[in-house]
């Protein structure tokens, strides 16, 4: 919920609130108009009384004394407003009941309904402060929790690109290579993008995409004609947003364990944006690799997956077909 619609639901929540005193006020008297009523402004009173107390223990008695285990103060400063909510009242509207009401028969009816309606407003705002600012500290905390994962699965994604790929601008280097100032430039561009945007928590799609076009371009410079390469891009990219570096680590996995230069690789790329869906496939050829490399497989798909959970709940599918020869991810997110 943004905060102008939470203002919003508190100034309507509010007004309604207020409105209760002229709507269900037990003291009614029919020979005053609304705002001449004695009782009706007592009662008006009382609900304002209770409304500042709303904000003031949701704001700071329950952040200081409840959430801190201070329950004896807090619960003195609870008390201490039901007894504001009982006087102030009186004390500004005074009103001689015996002109109103047949003590002689009604009486303990009377003080009964009279303290059965602030008992009512006091517990009823009670609980309603502590509901409502316990549900957002939670909200709060679950919130916290999804970005400092988010930011730890982000921080996995970086360096383990970064050393990979500086690996391999390393050994055009020393291959003396014409594609090793490409490669940097490239590289720089990956790096602006992932250091600048990607602390926010949606990106533009095509600059996702460009991202995964520069990846793929260095893979090319570094892999040269040792593996196919196949990858298309379709649908329009305008206007859509996306989690930044979602898509990476299901492609960067198919290059970590789809490539030997001594066996036949083959790697498979497809995204397809439509109005309101991403569809992204990568498929690879299974090759052989080194026991050390084959005990960390699954690294980056992890990695995808809880990113996929924690930032598209619901939002999103997710597939493997993991068979003899080959291995393909197959995943489809709804945008926004």
């Amino acid at each position: 919920m943004t905060k102008s619609l939470s203002i919003f639901y508190y100034i309507i929540g509010s007004i309604l609130f207020m409105l209760f005193p002229i709507l269900l006020s037990p003291y009614f008297v029919s020979n005053f108009t609304i705002f001449q009523n004695p009782f009706i402004l007592r009662d008006i009173i009382s609900y304002s009384l209770g409304l500042i107390y709303f904000f003031f223990n949701s704001y700071y008695i329950i952040p200081e004394f409840y959430f801190k285990k201070k329950y004896i103060s807090f619960s003195l400063i609870s008390f201490l407003f039901l007894l504001i909510l009982v006087t102030i009242p009186r004390l500004l509207i005074k009103i001689n009941e015996m002109d109103y009401f047949d003590f002689g028969k009604h009486s303990p009816i009377i003080i009964l309904v009279q303290i059965k309606h602030h008992l009512l407003l006091y517990f009823g705002i009670v609980f309603a402060s502590l509901s409502i600012t316990i549900n957002d500290k939670l909200k709060k905390s679950h919130r916290e929790k999804l970005i400092n994962e988010l930011s730890y699965l982000k921080a996995q994604i970086n360096p383990h690109f970064l050393f990979n790929t500086l690996n391999s601008i390393y050994s055009l280097a020393i291959e003396k290579s014409e594609h090793t100032p490409a490669a940097i430039v490239t590289l720089s561009s990956m790096m602006r993008y992932a250091i600048s945007d990607t602390t926010a928590k949606f990106v533009p799609l095509e600059k996702e995409i460009n991202y995964i076009n520069d990846y793929i371009k260095l893979q090319k410079i570094r892999l040269g004609d040792t593996v196919i390469l196949n990858c298309s891009i379709d649908g329009d990219l305008e206007g859509k947003q996306i989690a930044p570096l979602l898509l990476i680590p299901f492609i960067e996995n198919a290059f970590k364990h789809g490539v030997n230069p001594e066996e036949s690789s083959q790697i498979d790329i497809q995204i397809s944006v439509s109005d309101y869906y991403l569809y992204l496939q990568v498929f690879n050829l299974k090759v052989p690799h080194k026991v050390q490399t084959q005990l960390k497989s699954g690294f980056g798909l992890e990695n995808g997956r809880k990113q996929l959970k924690l930032l598209y709940p619901n939002k999103h599918s997710f597939k493997i077909e993991n068979k003899n020869l080959s291995f393909t991810v197959t995943i489809k997110i709804q945008l926004i």
